[in-house]
């Protein structure tokens, strides 16, 4: 992307809502964004992250207030006009039409007449404002940064590996001309070597919009911090780890605060109650006592000031009420690994000389080793090299094409899909098909930060970081001795993944695990297993 003068996007008093299911996102959001920021948009899963692109591109129309946006935005991801052609010409064509300008203007040169040349003197200078001369050797260059060799460029689109895609299709925002790039989940089908490239990348890129939730894409690309909370939407300048630490300060204030509330409420809730009871009991001594007129008169004046300060402490519970929803609720995340026996004894799992394939050829071979219980191992390598296929070896979902895996009787494997099983219908319909109990299921949601109308919602409205989290708490609400889960953290958002990394910790369950989450590994893995060493060559 080449320098540009400084510009901003100003949203003025924004609020959003969906009709139809009702859903407000968005209320008298004020924001000032310099668009040679590299700014990080962060939230829960739900909160409106994709949602607020789209009305930076006018895409939607705001429920009310203003945006004023740069007129050239652009949004990963996009579908190419063309996945068929070169490598190089796909991402040439993405970022301006230069071959049809190409054709035309030599067109044009066919002709002397003064229409015509004026025609191509205009077409001349917007192919060189929009970079047409230098576009080759700029592509070449960007794409090179993203680890994409001069041999790939010349290969066909189509035929790179969905990373390469993403990389390709990332260089091309950066490479438009004037262009203020808003980059929506990047990191979904890239391995750890694309998310280091990528974060590498970005680092040095003048400025963009980027919605991620890999903690070390963020901390190192990213300078500024725009986060979408429960009761405001904040900008905040300085790293991802400053704001994050900030957070957790202010959340471990607000959580103290909240206890205060919660006994205030109680507090105003008994003196609530005192004083009806103490009304009640005036108005049977009214009834029952010997001069009722001056006993009347005096119950009354104390029944007016007991309604008076009843109102005043109903006024005061609900005003404290108020300021609670403004808190987050945190619920602990609880899995239920079945305790096999074998803790300090036997291993749990033994691969030994596994090759494992989903065609003929083997993706994967000469691959050994076990595992004990309580230990988290992470399966890591590069995409295509054989770490979903195994896992469905594991499970019993195929055959090895050589080699034995061995699991002890009676006990139970659950995987989590790295595409969710349950994508549409009801919640509602799914579990009572799948006889998970709801009330059960509702509460481990809740940990997750789904709950509410979420369950009287298709599941084709789910955001997909939400339909990922209804993923993991099925494989959740399942006892286990073995969790296979397969990249589990994709489009989940950071909080829920800290969650996630928490309830592991405390559990202490035997799992096997894809992830390309370097900060998850880190917490959670006992042991890693790169798998891209025994793939077996071209």
């Amino acid at each position: 992307m080449q320098e540009s003068p400084m510009s901003r996007v100003l949203v003025n008093q924004l609020r959003f809502y969906y009709e139809s299911p009702y859903l407000n996102l968005f209320e008298d959001v004020t924001l000032d964004i310099d668009t040679s920021w590299r700014t990080a948009l962060v939230g829960r899963n739900g909160r409106g992250k994709t949602t607020f692109l789209r009305l930076l591109q006018a895409e939607l129309p705001p429920s009310a207030g203003t945006i004023v946006a740069p007129e050239r935005l652009t949004r990963f991801p996009y579908a190419p006009a063309d996945t068929t052609g070169q490598v190089r010409a796909v991402v040439k064509e993405s970022v301006a039409p230069f071959q049809a300008w190409e054709e035309e203007m030599d067109e044009l040169l066919q002709h002397d007449d003064e229409e015509s040349l004026a025609r191509y003197a205009k077409l001349q200078e917007r192919y060189d404002a929009e970079g047409g001369y230098t576009i080759d050797a700029r592509i070449e260059s960007e794409l090179a940064a993203l680890g994409l060799t001069p041999e790939e460029l010349e290969r066909s689109f189509d035929t790179l590996s969905e990373g390469q895609r993403t990389r390709a299709l990332i260089a091309a925002l950066f490479l438009r001309v004037d262009s203020w790039p808003l980059i929506d989940e990047p990191t979904n089908h890239l391995d750890a070597h694309g998310r280091d490239l990528l974060a590498t990348y970005l680092a040095r890129q003048p400025g963009f919009l980027l919605v991620s939730h890999d903690r070390m894409l963020l901390d190192r690309s990213c300078d500024h911090v725009l986060s979408i909370n429960k009761s405001d939407v904040r900008l905040t300048r300085g790293s991802f780890s400053t704001w994050h630490e900030e957070m957790k300060r202010e959340e471990g204030w607000e959580s103290q605060r909240k206890e205060t509330l919660k006994r205030e409420i109680r507090a105003l809730d008994n003196a609530a109650r005192k004083r009806r009871t103490w009304s009640a009991r005036k108005e049977k001594e009214k009834r029952g006592g010997g001069d009722k007129g001056r006993i009347g008169h005096l119950a009354a004046r104390q029944m007016k000031r007991a309604l008076s300060a009843e109102q005043r402490g109903e006024k005061r519970i609900e005003e404290k009420r108020e300021l609670l929803k403004n808190a987050e609720k945190e619920r602990p995340l609880r899995l239920r690994p079945e305790r096999s026996g074998r803790e300090g004894g036997r291993p749990l799992l033994v691969v030994e000389d596994v090759a494992v394939g989903r065609g003929e050829h083997p993706v994967l071979h000469g691959l050994s080793f076990e595992i004990a219980a309580g230990e988290r191992i992470a399966l890591v390598g590069p995409n295509g090299c054989g770490k979903t296929t195994l896992l469905a070896t594991i499970a019993g979902e195929l055959s090895p094409h050589t080699g034995v895996v061995r699991l002890p009787p009676r006990h139970t494997v659950v995987r989590a899909l790295q595409t969710p099983l349950w994508s549409e219908g009801l919640l509602h319909t799914h579990l009572l098909a799948a006889e998970i109990d709801e009330p059960l299921f509702r509460t481990t949601m809740g940990s997750l930060d789904l709950s509410g109308e979420i369950f009287d919602r298709p599941l084709e409205t789910f955001s997909q970081g939400e339909r990922k989290k209804v993923e993991l708490c099925r494989s959740l609400l399942h006892p286990a001795h073995l969790y296979l889960w397969d990249e589990p953290l994709n489009y989940v958002d950071l909080f829920a993944r800290e969650a996630i990394e928490e309830a592991i910790l405390e559990e202490q369950p035997t799992m096997l695990f894809v992830e390309h989450d370097c900060r998850f590994i880190e917490r959670v893995a006992t042991r890693v297993i790169d798998l891209g060493a025994l793939a077996p060559g071209p």
